[in-house]
This record gives structure tokens, C-alpha cells and sequence, in this order.
């Protein structure tokens, strides 16, 4: 049945945007109406970028949504409001805690809140990098927001497990993991044989991805003649100058989905040694190209990777280590767990599950009325962007 489904997003950018793009194109391609309301940040890919990725029939449209907390965020409620009024969604998609803590006062004041999803993609409490005080600040508007009103849809088991015991109304939760186009990825299971194996990670060089724990793993193991070590992404020069020896690392800057899929079969080993996470989708593309992984034992990280079988969960520095030098070492461990890496991922994590569970939840909060008949075509919009 055919829906209008509307998106909102703060955080355009890194696993947000993954998520957004996979979806918002599924839904479309299903016969929906897909708008997506967004801001820019120094992580939103240019508007040209971002053309390509989007279907062209999902509709963007710009609301500015600061990430600092101010006077600003009423002129932000008031606009979401104004698009919300004018676009008449029969669900609220909302994504990343800023655009979900607007668009949850934007939805209960116009009374729709009952038709909105929020997908934390990691909550804010959760992280690592903010004082105790503003975690319990956090926690404590995720609570209020959430009796208001609305769906929660965490994309981790264990984000579903914080919910529950946190924010309460746990009839008001579901679980609908992170997904990849999985048809995407490579499934002969061949791998180049290089004179060297390759030790990699991908990601956004950022304080969570604890880019320094990666260096020293690299500094440590430099003397292994047969290793080298890439890091897929790029970041602020700061950053990169303060956490990153690239004596030690190949940073390649920042490369396309298509590129860095086939960048990864050319790699043996995928490190992960963030300090939180949602779910990350850099670990499970990973996986769905059979690379063993190693990743710290955080949230998102452990329901992915499952201990033993498709990679190892560590706790420190040590462990990460430890388990790193027993992938080098062991060519028929780093096969095995290879291919149960990829088996296990392409098995639970695809596109096509991902969008089956958000239909039955719109099934959910949605009368039978409030569907809509399928029109015989689907014009394409004009694509606006104030």
C-alpha cells in the first residue's frame, strides 16, 4: 500500500546516511511518497553527492537543525511544523537524537506523534566523549520525548536492551537491525593472494573510532615484514595529525561505497576498536566480504561479530592485539572465519529484511485507513532544496 513517508535526519552523514539512502530508496521503488528533510554538517556529502545516491524520486528538502542546544531549536521546531503541516506524512521517520528530540515536540504539537519512528542510531547517553552530568541530561529528555509519545526502533540488540531498561513503555520499542545491499558484495569467496596481508578498518577519523588504538596496533606490529596496515576514510587534518601515523598507516581519503567494496576483498583482516557504537555498518560490510574482524566489546560491536565463529570481541589494548597476531598467524583460522563471517552476514543483514520489518511496523502504527490506494504511475517530483 502506498504511503507518505517522511524523513528526518540532523546527522546526514557516515552510518545515518547509509541507513536514510537504503531505506528511503526501498521505499520508493515500493510505490511510496519519500521526502527527506535534512541539514548540512561538516559530514553531509555535497548536494551532488548526495543526487546520486537518492533515487531520484525522493523528494530533499533543507530545515536547519544544529546539533548545540540554543534558542535556534525553536525556529527549528516551528519549521519541521511548517513542513510536517505541509506535507501530511502518515509516518514520521526520525533519525540521530537532535532531529528526534524537534521532530517529537513538532509531531505531538500537531498530534501525530502516535505515527512516529525514531531510530536512535546510537544513543547520545551512550557516549563516551560528554561529562556523567550531560549523559544523565540526556537520558533524561530521551525519557520524557519518549513518553509523549511514538515508536522506538533500535538497530542493535543491545540498543534495544538500553531502551527497555531506560526509557520504559518497552511496548513502544522494536528491533530492526542495520542492513547492506548484500547482492553488492562479491560471493565467490576468492580473495588476491599479495605479498603482504592487509589489516584494515573504515571509518570516519573521529574520536569514537579511538584511531590512536589502531596506530599503536600498526606501530606494534610494523616489524612483521608480511603486514600492512589501511585505514579506509579520511577526517580533519587536526585529527589525522594528532591520531594517525602514516608512516605506519595507509590512509586512502575518502573513496566510494563501490570502490572501498572492492577494496575489501583485497584485505585479510578488519579491526574495529571504537569506543561506541549503534550498529556499525562499516563492521558489517566488513563481514559480508568475509573479513574476520576484530572489534572492542561495546554496543552494536558485539551483535555483530560473533565471538569465535566470525571474528573476535575485545576488551583492551592486549586482547586486541593478541587476536590480531593469531589472524596473522593462522591462515586457515582467518579462512574459516572468513567465510562463516560472510555467510552469518549475508543471512541477517540484507536490505530487503530491513525493509519487510519496517512495513509490518507503519502496519502497526497505521489504521487500516490510513492507507492509501497505488497510483497507476509514479511521476517523479521535482527535487527542491532551499
Amino acid at each position: 500500500m502506498q504511503q507518505k513517508i517522511l524523513h528526518v535526519t540532523e546527522a546526514l552523514g557516515g552510518g545515518v546516511l547509509h541507513c536514510v539512502v537504503l531505506l528511503a530508496n526501498r521505499q520508493v521503488t515500493a510505490g511510496d511518497d519519500v521526502v527527506v528533510l535534512h541539514s548540512l554538517r561538516h559530514d553531509t556529502p555535497p548536494s551532488a553527492k548526495l543526487d546520486e545516491l537518492f533515487d531520484p524520486r525522493v523528494r530533499r528538502q533543507l530545515v536547519d537543525m544544529r546539533t548545540s542546544i540554543g534558542a535556534h531549536d525553536i525556529a527549528s521546531v516551528f519549521r519541521l511544523m511548517i513542513e510536517l503541516f505541509h506535507e501530511r506524512p502518515d509516518i514520521v521517520h526520525l533519525h540521530s537524537s537532535k532531529a528526534a528530540a524537534l521532530g517529537r515536540i513538532a509531531t505531538l504539537l500537531l498530534g501525530i506523534s502516535a505515527r512516529t519512528i525514531y531510530s536512535p542510531h546510537g544513543f547520545a547517553f551512550l557516549k563516551e566523549d560528554i561529562s556523567s552530568l550531560q549523559a544523565k541530561l540526556f537520558l533524561l529528555i530521551e525519557r520524557m520525548l519518549h513518553a509523549t509519545g511514538g515508536h522506538i526502533v533500535a538497530c542493535s540488540k543491545s540498543e534495544l536492551r538500553y531502551a527497555r531498561m531506560l526509557l520504559l513503555h518497552a511496548d513502544r520499542t522494536s528491533l530492526i537491525e542495520n542492513a547492506v545491499k548484500v547482492d553488492e558484495f562479491e560471493s565467490d569467496g576468492s580473495r588476491p593472494v599479495g605479498e603482504k596481508l592487509v589489516v584494515c578498518t573504515s571509518a570516519r577519523v573521529t574520536y569514537q573510532k579511538a584511531p590512536w588504538r589502531f596506530t599503536r596496533l600498526a606501530q606494534r606490529l610494523a616489524a612483521k615484514s608480511n603486514v600492512s596496515f589501511t585505514w579506509f576514510g579520511d577526517g580533519e587534518a587536526d585529527a589525522v595529525s594528532r591520531w594517525i601515523d602514516c608512516d605506519a598507516i595507509h590512509l586512502s581519503g575518502w573513496i566510494s561505497a563501490q570502490d572501498l567494496r572492492r577494496r575489501l576483498r583485497q584485505c585479510d583482516i578488519f579491526v574495529l576498536p571504537s569506543l561506541w557504537e549503534g550498529m556499525p555498518i562499516a563492521l558489517i560490510e566488513a563481514q559480508t566480504a568475509g573479513l574476520p574482524a576484530i572489534a572492542s566489546r561495546v554496543v552494536g560491536n558485539r551483535d555483530v561479530i560473533v565471538h569465535g565463529v566470525t571474528g573476535f570481541l575485545v576488551n583492551n589494548d592486549e586482547e586486541l592485539e593478541h587476536y590480531t597476531r593469531q589472524l596473522i598467524d593462522d591462515a586457515p583460522l582467518r579462512e574459516r572465519m572468513g567465510a562463516a563471517a560472510s555467510a552469518h552476514a549475508r543471512a541477517r543483514f540484507s536490505d530487503a529484511q530491513l525493509f519487510r520489518s519496517y512495513v509490518a511496523i507503519h502496519r502497526r502504527l497505521l489504521p487500516p485507513r490510513a492507507y492509501r490506494v497505488p497510483a497507476r504511475t509514479h511521476a517523479l517530483p521535482r527535487r527542491v532544496l532551499k
